[in-house]
This record gives C-alpha cells, structure tokens and sequence, in this order.
C-alpha cells in the first residue's frame, strides 16, 4: 500500500439518513392522542391519553407508589402509552417531572413480573428517544447500569429486546452515553443473540442489529472504546447473508462505523478475505433493493477499500469496480454517485496492480472524467481524488492512460472558475505535479524543464492561463504556493519576459520573480474566465 497517499473515507454523520437512524421511538401501532383510558375501572381516572398530563398527575403519582400491582402496573400502561404520542411536545419534560427515575428502575428488576419490566423498559426507551437532556436525566439517574443488568438476566425474550431497544437510543445520543454503555459490556449480551438469532424473533434481531450498530456511531479506531466494538464486526458480517432489508442496512452502517477512519491505521485488517465483499456486491446488483439499502452497503465498501492492502484487494477481487461502473457512477441519487466515485478513489490509492486494475476496467475512467463536470462539486471532488490518487505512483503507463481521455479541458474549467472549492483545487493541482514530474528529464531537479512534453502539451492547451486566473482567485496561501511551484517548475518559460531580460538570462528562479510575472500577465488583460 502507498504510504505517500492518504485515502478518503466516507464521513458518516454528514448523511441525513443515519441522522434520522439514530434513535428510535416505540410507538403503539394505533396511538391516538383521543384515545380514552380507564374504561375497564381500573381505579385511575378515565381521561384522553393526550390530557393525562399535567392534568392527571398527582393521581398518577400516587398510582405508581401504591402497594396494589394492578393499579401500578395501570399507571405505567398509561405513561407508556401517553410517551407514544407523537403530537403532544412536552411529553417528556412532563413524565420527567414525575421523578419517578427510582420507581422505573425498581420496576424494570421485578423479576417475576415481565409485563411490567416490558412496559417500564418500553417508557424507559420512550424519553431516551427525546432529547440528548432528557437521555441525561436516565444516566444520570444510573438507569443504564440496571438496564443492562435485567439485559443479562432476565429470560424473557420482549423485556430483553425492549431493554436493547432503550440502550440503543441512548448510545445514539453521543460518545459519552456510548462510552458508557460499552464500559459497562452491553455488547457481549448483543453480540449472543446475534449470534443465536435462529433463537429470536425478528423483531429482536432487528432491534439488536439496530442497536449494535448505534453503539459503534463515532467511534474511531484512535479511540480507546474501538477495541470495544470490533468483536462486533464479523457477527455483523454473517447479519447481511440474511434476507432481510432492514438488517442489512443496520448491519451495514454497524460496519461502515467500525471501519471508519481506519484509513490512518491501516494495520487494522478487519476484513480477512473477499467473501464479506462479494455478499456487499452482490446486494448492490439487487434492483428491488431501494437507497436506503443501498447507500450503507456502498458505505461498507468504500471504508474497506479504504483500509490495508488485502481489504482492497478484496474489493477488486469481488467485482466491486465492475458494478460501480455499471450501475452506481451514472446514478441519479447523489449521495450514491458520490460514494461510488468514492469507493474508486480508494482502490486507486493502493499498489501498482490496483491502480492498474481502476484504469483498466473499462469505461470507468470515462465514467470518472464524466464526473469532472458533475453539477455537484462533492461529486466533482472524489472525480478529483481519483485522478490524483492514480497518478500518484508517477508511473508513465498510468499516466498515458489517464491523458488518453479528455481530462485537461475540465481541470482547465475549474481551474478558471472562481467559486471551484479549495480542496478540488487541491487536488487539481496534485493531479498536475503528478503528471509533470513523469515527463521530467533526469537532472534537472531545481530548474524549470523546457524539455518536459507534458509541460508543453499542457502550455499548449491553455493551462499557464488557467493557473494566472486560480492564482488571482485563489483565497489561500496553500493554493498560491502549489500555483507558483508549478509555474516556476514546468511553466517559466511560458511566463512574460522581464523588461531587461532580452540582452541578460535571469539568474536563477526566485518566487518574487515568478509572482511578479504572474502579475504582469494578469495586468495584461490576456485571461479570460471562461
């Protein structure tokens, strides 16, 4: 693998979708706020469910400490159901200021009562489902500690996959409940019955899979919990050899999140062979799978390719680059193209043979050059990170094949424009540098190389021009010193003379000269944006 070059990986939290799979809330499947409870007598009085608090709550106070099961267990019922509702906003805050933190926990360890543990547990992942302060108030009240001890004792399959249900909700509201969680070993509980999931319904498996992969949101392998959740990573493998879209997808995210920032550690091989990949490639030919399936198989992909040499290769070996071209490149889902083009990038930042292997299959460069002029400039930056990462082996091969497609009118385009985002600068000019230093003659390392074809095939297409203009746009000092470098290196030569320079060779090449030459061309009026 090449040191030199840094791979992306695919920022997780920048997606909307698993924003909105972070937490969930369980609702009843017919929660009506005009619901009207107490209809069977049950000694509380009979009110809207919508109405029951504030209104009702000193007899729901008393309810919940009174001696008689039933009518405890009616109070919960009501709370439960109340914390279901969708359309009434201070539900929490209301259920909270009850203070009955030490009831619920006193509750979830009636062990010879599962209805009431299922219900206290079910109000428990109800407000962890509100906000990261409401989900304060739980830890703060040491709920997690007996959530996950009735987790590992209680026998009862719905209490336990309400229990998962309540820590996964809390594991997604940030590292610090995470961490928490995982300290306290949450994960071997969940890692069993994934194991065993012939054992469970599927409503626990899905809950446990979901909630798995919560635990492992943010957390990098640079951190000291990553140690944690890696043991997670190949039960979530055998998860999506499942039939099952929605545990695919949670399994998915579980192992994009343990992947993710593995690029910087590639030491870290989680991924022994190519099996793993071919089940990923094979769901993202699967057509009756919809986006949501799709993008954190992509994900998956992307942050293995992004790792040590044998996950990438295992990459290739499964056909990933074949079905990305075909089917993912083109896409119309934004999200999905930029991932694939993403996914290449990273299998083109490894060996010789992988760069090989990216530039060889075919139509996919042209697919990547395609992209160059995409209307959204993320997926314009991983086109970008592709071309630099390929040339960045400075290998004359790679290079002839790259030049083979149209490539410099668009890096010319972006260069000249003036909203072209930094970071694609950035790499527009890497790209450049890579192609230069190959057409370099031996020993002519400090001074500018008149003899260097590529210099002048790239001088004869417009780029001198287009690197005035990013230089004059330019907002930062990084892109102006990778501008002057250029110009001093490859296109001096293409710059205007002096005034004295006629009788008398410059003696030598010094930033202040380049810059006051750039300057000269810029005065002159002879560039144009477009």
């Amino acid at each position: 693998m090449t040191l030199h070059t840094e791979k992306s990986t695919a920022e997780e939290d920048s997606d909307i979708i698993e924003f909105l799979n972070r937490k969930l809330a369980n609702l009843s499947v017919a929660s009506d706020a005009a619901e009207v409870l107490g209809k069977n007598d049950d000694g509380l009085p009979i009110c809207e469910v919508s109405m029951l608090l504030p209104q009702y709550a000193h007899a729901i106070y008393n309810a919940l400490h009174s001696p008689v099961r039933q009518l405890r267990l009616a109070a919960v019922v009501r709370l439960r159901k109340y914390l279901s509702l969708q359309n009434v906003d201070e539900r929490v805050d209301n259920v909270l200021e009850l203070n009955i933190i030490p009831l619920l926990i006193e509750f979830l360890e009636t062990y010879n009562d599962n209805l009431l543990q299922y219900e206290t547990a079910w109000i428990i992942t109800n407000i962890a489902a509100g906000s990261t302060q409401h989900t304060q108030v739980l830890v703060a009240g040491d709920v997690t500690q007996h959530l996950i001890k009735v987790l590992t004792t209680s026998t009862n399959i719905e209490v336990q996959t309400q229990i998962i249900w309540a820590l996964g909700n809390i594991a997604g509201d940030g590292a610090v409940f995470r961490d928490i969680i995982l300290s306290a070993g949450v994960l071997d509980p969940l890692l069993y019955i994934l194991t065993h999931y012939d054992r469970y319904d599927y409503m626990a498996v899905r809950i446990t899979v979901w909630a798995t992969a919560n635990m492992c949101r943010g957390c990098r392998c640079s951190d000291p919990s990553w140690s944690l959740i890696t043991p997670a990573f190949p039960i979530l493998g055998n998860m999506v050899q499942l039939n099952d879209p929605e545990i695919i997808a949670d399994a998915c995210w579980g192992m994009s999140r343990i992947l993710n920032g593995t690029h910087k550690h590639r030491e870290h091989a989680l991924v022994s062979d190519s099996s793993l990949c071919r089940r990923l490639v094979q769901l993202l030919c699967e057509e009756s799978l919809s986006s949501t399936v799709h993008l954190p198989v992509l994900r998956t992909l992307v942050n293995i390719a992004s790792g040590a040499e044998k996950q990438t290769q295992a990459v290739i070996d499964a056909g990933a680059l074949t079905v990305l071209t075909s089917s993912f490149l083109t896409i119309k889902n934004l999200t999905l193209r930029r991932d694939a083009c993403l996914a290449v990038s990273n299998v083109a930042a490894g060996t010789y043979k992988q760069v090989e292997a990216v530039l060889t299959e075919p139509k996919l460069l042209e697919s990547v050059v395609a992209l160059l002029w995409d209307n959204d400039m993320k997926v314009v930056k991983e086109a970008c990170w592709v071309l630099s990462n390929s040339t960045s082996l400075h290998d004359p091969g790679h290079i002839h094949i790259i030049l083979q497609h149209n490539i410099i009118s668009s890096l010319i385009h972006h260069l000249r424009n003036p909203s072209t985002p930094c970071e694609i600068l950035n790499k527009i000019l890497d790209t450049l540098v890579n192609i230069l230093s190959v057409g370099d003659v031996p020993g002519t390392d400090t001074l500018p190389d008149s003899h260097n074809e590529y210099s002048v095939k790239l001088a004869s297409s417009g780029i001198v021009e287009a690197l005035i203009e990013t230089w004059n746009n330019a907002g930062g000092d990084n892109i102006k010193e990778k501008v002057l470098g250029l110009l001093g290196r490859w296109f001096y030569d293409y710059l205007p003379r002096n005034e004295h320079s006629d009788a008398v060779e410059d003696d030598g090449i010094d930033i202040a000269s380049i810059e006051e030459r750039v300057s000269r061309m810029s005065i002159m009026g002879g560039v144009d944006v477009f």
